[in-house]
């Protein structure tokens, strides 16, 4: 991942501003089969109607959106098919992840094109244990939704890409090599590709995990 830091806590305005009347875009991962933009629009500003020749999925980070008929606040996501017109509008200052795949029908998975999901209603809370859902499920990418339960963690590991960590709800511990730091909802964090790290539940936690894996640079 480019233009963005990795291994620190980050707020979405140190990333990229909101400035009135302005469409603002930064390009994330730049791949041949995947594109990741974190975009933010002013308030009454739009993005006209287009086709576009991949699956586009759009993750809001913060504002109010309309994506044709449908209203996105922030932590909610939608999937739209390759070839579907829409356009975007901003009622409030928004940020939000545009990420363009192609996908087949077997990798999208538990998501419904066209359909909103409510990230943090969307997968339970499990007693003692730690709950995962893939919604993207494909050769060097994926998007995983994560809920802890307080104290649950993960075991030390490392990944082959970055992976890029968005706080859903609640507070964890993380390790990122020889370092620990805390993050809590609304806050994120890229665990660098090859590096040690982890995830420990403080409270009850829930996050999305974007890996990203550039296979030309694993070989």
């Amino acid at each position: 991942m480019k233009n963005i830091g990795k291994g620190k806590i980050l707020t979405l305005e140190e990333v990229i501003p909101i400035k009135d009347h302005q469409t603002i875009s930064k390009k994330l991962v730049d791949l041949s089969d995947l594109h990741i933009l974190l975009m933010s629009l002013g308030q009454d500003t739009s993005i006209s109607p287009e086709f576009y020749a991949e699956e586009r999925i759009y993750l809001v980070l913060k504002g109010d959106l309309k994506f044709n008929n449908e209203k996105l606040t922030g932590k909610d996501l939608i999937l739209f098919e390759k070839d579907k017109l829409f356009d975007i509008g901003a009622r409030e200052k928004s940020i939000f992840l545009e990420i363009a795949i192609n996908l087949k029908e077997e990798e999208m998975k538990n998501i419904e094109k066209g359909k909103k999901i409510k990230l943090v209603d969307y997968l339970d809370y499990v007693d003692g244990g730690i709950a995962n859902i893939d919604l993207v499920a494909k050769e060097g990418v994926r998007l995983v939704l994560m809920a802890f339960d307080a104290g649950e963690g993960l075991k030390p590991h490392k990944a082959p890409g970055d992976a890029l960590v968005l706080a859903l709800e609640g507070k964890a511990k993380l390790l990122v090599g020889d370092k620990e730091i805390e993050i809590e909802s609304g806050e994120q964090i890229v665990f660098p590709a090859n590096v040690i790290h982890n995830v420990t539940a403080i409270t009850r936690f829930k996050m999305m995990l974007i890996l990203s894996i550039d296979k030309m640079n694993c070989k």
